[in-house]
């Protein structure tokens, strides 16, 4: 039977315990006490859990590929091989949209790859206005300067014009004539854009708008008719008639608004689904301008003139105007007896008088000059058709319907001289069915089976990956406390072992037993009896208090 205590032993140190190292025992033997403690053994479950967790996360974040970015969009065949050849050359992986062509990169690779591919002579980025401002050439002329600027300009729109969703590639045609020293001669410019969409993509009517006021807004002088927007099938997008977009959205909001009208008159009523109303609301939208000049026929008197001559009668001098009579009559003479009237001395008689008079009036007219300007938005015609329910109106009097009828053309302002028309008829409503979608075809059902997958995929890691480790890990634990319960009772000889030792075992783990207090006096008899000389160290150790026991 080996030695309980080894030579030179101190007092209070296990009989039991094998040869250890200057630490106090193997690294392994340490191991298996540290995890068979009670804390250890229930804190370590959690700890394989949230290891478990980390190593999927760090296996996913190795496995997942990196963040895209886009390095090519629009490349013909030749320049993407180029492209491609250069990244090759340099182990830079990328990725090819077999739809779209698009080259991507990963997000750190992205500025690295782009320089390699211009380095190589494969395509660059794009160049900005302001780089091609930038290489004018130094005494170039007026023409080339106005081409280049030209050209900086149009790169300039395009590089703006492609950040819109849906577009992969612009290209811009300015023209803009030259200006001339005559105001007449002077041609407005105008500008063409044509865009590249991305497949199965198509720009709205609010996008189309955009693009052509920012590029009228980027020119100065270019108007928004002078524009015009295609697509890469040839579309025209930009619309010949931009009035027409304005006409619908009058012509529906002035309906919705004379619906609701028609369905508040109705709907106390008739109560909601007896009736259905529809209103067609024909729009003129030419905008008129026109002038009328007017006079007044009676007018007032402004100026009133008035003049006259008259002419007195004179000497019986007549004849020609002359010298010869201007001169004065012979002196008469005398001669005896009466004068006879015909005698040549007598005077001739006077010449009547004439009367000249002349008179002149002004009359002020009145002017009047009047200006109309009609604006687009005048109803041209008005349609409406409103259907009752036959159940609703089933004890309803023949005039109610006319009444209604009333009340329908007064709700939405019909007159009759404009040829609007209103119609009111009674006719069985079949009630709407409206199919419900599958519930595989609904969206929380694909949330469900995402999630669903997710968390079985938790559950398959935690039951065949973490389970099994903490059952290996509990077995390894419990191994070495029945190794060490086994060989209590007796040493590596095979003999019995100390009883100080088994009571230190017994009392640590249970109470005292009699029938084990027992069996342990009869093993100490026999050590006395076998091994006198080391029953005395044994009782000795046996009879320390491990409270004052001298630390190790």
């Amino acid at each position: 039977m080996a030695d309980l205590v080894p030579a030179g032993g101190e007092p209070g140190r296990s009989l039991l315990a094998p040869l250890t190292d200057a630490a106090g025992g193997s690294l392994p033997a340490r191991l298996g006490q540290f995890v068979s403690q009670g804390p250890v053994r229930r804190a370590l479950p959690w700890f394989a859990g949230v290891a478990a967790a980390g190593m999927a996360g760090l296996l996913w974040l190795e496995m997942a590929p990196a963040p895209q970015r886009m390095l090519y969009t629009d490349l013909n065949d030749s320049e993407r091989a180029q492209v491609s050849a250069a990244l090759d050359k340099a182990a830079i992986r990328y990725t090819i949209d077999n739809r779209t062509g698009a080259i991507t990169v990963g997000e750190d690779d992205l500025y690295k790859a782009r320089m390699l591919a211009a380095a190589d002579g494969a395509l660059a980025t794009p160049e900005t206005g302001e780089q091609m401002i930038d290489k004018l050439p130094l005494g170039a002329s007026r023409t080339v300067e106005g081409q280049r600027l030209q050209a900086a300009r149009e790169r300039e729109l395009e590089l703006t014009i492609m950040q819109i969703e849906g577009v992969e590639a612009v290209r811009i045609h300015l023209a803009e004539p030259e200006k001339s020293a005559f105001v007449r001669d002077n041609a407005p410019p105008t500008a063409s854009v044509m865009v590249k969409l991305a497949k199965g993509r198509q720009l709205s009517a609010g996008q189309v708008t955009a693009i052509i006021n920012l590029v009228a807004g980027s020119v100065p002088g270019l108007t928004v008719d002078a524009i015009k927007v295609i697509d890469q099938q040839g579309h025209l997008l930009s619309s010949g008639q931009p009035g027409d977009s304005d006409r619908l959205e009058m012509e529906a909001r002035l309906e919705d608004k004379l619906r609701d009208q028609v369905e508040a008159l109705l709907t106390p009523m008739l109560g909601a689904g007896n009736f259905s109303s529809e209103i067609q609301v024909d729009l003129d939208m030419d905008q008129q301008t026109s002038a009328r000049e007017s006079y007044d026929k009676q007018g007032a008197v402004r100026t009133e003139t008035q003049s006259a001559s008259q002419t007195s009668a004179g000497s019986a001098t007549a004849g020609v105007p002359g010298v010869l009579s201007n001169t004065p009559p012979p002196q008469p003479t005398p001669s005896p007896g009466a004068p006879t009237a015909n005698s040549s001395s007598a005077a001739p008689a006077p010449s009547p008088t004439n009367t000249d008079s002349s008179s002149t009036k002004t009359y002020e007219l009145g002017r009047e000059v009047a200006v109309t300007n009609a604006g687009p938005g005048k109803i041209r015609r008005l349609s409406v058709a409103v259907a009752l329910s036959a159940a609703a109106m089933a004890k309803a009097k023949p005039g109610e319907i006319d009444q209604i009828k009333q009340l329908v053309s007064a709700t939405v302002g019909a007159d009759t001289t404009r040829g609007d028309q209103i119609a009111v008829v009674v006719r069985n409503f079949q009630p709407t069915t409206i199919e419900q979608p599958k519930f595989w075809e609904t969206p929380w059902f694909a949330m469900a089976v995402r999630n669903g997958v997710a968390l079985l995929a938790v559950l398959l890691t935690l039951l065949l990956g973490v389970r099994p480790l903490i059952k290996a890990l509990k077995r390894e634990a419990v191994a070495p406390d029945d190794a060490g319960a086994d060989a209590d009772d007796t040493d590596e000889d095979g003999d019995a072992a100390s009883p100080a030792a088994i009571t230190d075992k017994s009392t640590a783990r249970e109470p005292v037993d009699p029938e084990m207090l027992g069996k342990q006096v009869g093993l100490a008899q026999r050590l006395v009896r076998e091994k006198p000389d080391t029953a005395v160290a044994a009782l000795r150790q046996m009879l320390t208090d491990p409270e004052t026991e001298p630390a190790r």
